[in-house]
């Protein structure tokens, strides 16, 4: 009878150690699926570009279906104003199998008189989708 109970403790262990081996591996640093670090990086070149206000380099990230019916000027007129974005980063992207929520943090100035020097940070989420041509693309909506 003790025999059993040291074979159960050490098959106990084993089991423990095989689970936080497997544990160690899926919580890798960097790591992620495929689908998101694609994500992540056209989600970070996008917001590259639109803290340049380039919005030719900006336009081709969005869904086909929004770029068919919005013309780029359009498209790049809709963020004249007071906000100047200085700095933003792709944080974190979840993903299920056609579809991708993106976190970016954002830094920013309200160019308004008594406001140009305070710099402000938010935190937006963008919906990314996977389309017919294989290509990850932000969602906008119409």
């Amino acid at each position: 009878m003790r025999l059993i109970i040291v074979y159960r403790r050490i098959l106990a262990a084993g089991l423990a150690a095989a689970v936080a081996i497997l544990a160690a591996g899926c919580a890798t640093v960097g790591g992620g699926s495929a689908a998101e670090k694609i994500v992540l990086e056209r989600a970070q070149a996008r917001w590259n570009a639109m803290v340049e206000r380039d919005w030719n380099a900006a336009y081709p990230y969005l869904v086909p279906a929004y770029r068919a019916v919005v013309p780029l000027k359009r498209y790049g007129n809709q963020f004249t104003g007071p906000i100047q974005w200085e700095t933003a980063k792709a944080t974190e992207a979840t993903c299920e199998e056609r579809r991708c929520t993106v976190k970016v943090e954002i830094a920013f100035r309200m160019m308004l008189p008594g406001h140009m020097d305070r710099l402000s940070t938010t935190f937006v989420e963008e919906v990314w989708v996977l389309e017919q041509d294989g290509q990850w693309y932000k969602f906008e909506s119409v």
